[in-house]
């Protein structure tokens, strides 16, 4: 009988290299993906601690404004007691706890400031305090060479100071809202709020009742 011959078969060149091909594609792919979940968890931690700061900022920015016009005479003019100026970056108060002083609020791209007190102050429209004296209340995040950190595009909602500034305006308040505006003549005080040039957001908006002047005119019977 004629015996039959069988080839032997196995891997071939062409197969292993065709594997090492998918093997370096899956490694890249998996390289990839760990990159872009460590740069996104990194933006995210940095992200919430400037969140954190802010908030915390606000919040301390809101109780420095509450001194304003403290101790000061409601007669004496109000642009004596709460001044904005260099467009809004900064807002300044005086107060009388037994000597005239000024303190005040500084914000820009950067963060926000506090101004510390000034004594001897007897007018919040002329006081002045130089970049070097600012005490940071809430920095926006920077790197090593001192530029702000620019976020994803598709970041939603994040804290930031850029374009945003202080404002004044009238307003029928007191703190926590619990008094009745319904009589004839309403309270007048003042309100401060930050908020971006077109008004559509405000970080916050903070009623000073130290500032507040009820009309002299009395009811109609």
């Amino acid at each position: 009988m004629k015996a039959t011959r069988t080839r032997q078969r196995g891997q071939s060149l062409i197969s292993m290299m065709i594997g090492l091909v998918i093997s370096l594609i899956t490694i890249a792919a998996m390289l990839t993906l760990y990159k872009t979940m460590v740069g996104v968890s990194n933006e995210a931690s940095v992200a919430a601690r400037r969140d954190g700061q802010v908030s915390a900022g606000l919040l301390a920015a809101q109780i420095e404004l509450q001194s304003a016009g403290f101790g000061v005479a409601p007669t004496e003019p109000l642009s004596q007691r709460l001044a904005i100026s260099n467009d809004g970056k900064q807002v300044a108060w005086r107060y009388n706890d037994g000597a005239n002083r000024c303190a005040g609020l500084w914000v820009d791209g950067n963060g926000l400031y506090r101004l510390p007190t000034k004594s001897g102050c007897a007018d919040a429209s002329a006081a002045s305090w130089n970049a070097s004296e600012r005490v940071p209340m809430a920095l926006m995040p920077t790197t090593a060479g001192g530029s702000l950190i620019a976020f994803g595009a598709d970041e939603r909602g994040g804290a930031t100071l850029s374009g945003f500034s202080f404002r004044q305006e009238d307003a029928a308040c007191l703190p926590y809202m619990q008094q009745d505006f319904s009589g004839t003549p309403a309270p007048t005080a003042q309100r401060v709020a930050l908020a971006n040039a077109a008004d559509t957001e405000r970080l916050f908006s903070v009623c000073l009742p130290n500032l507040t002047v009820v009309s002299a005119t009395p009811p109609a019977v």
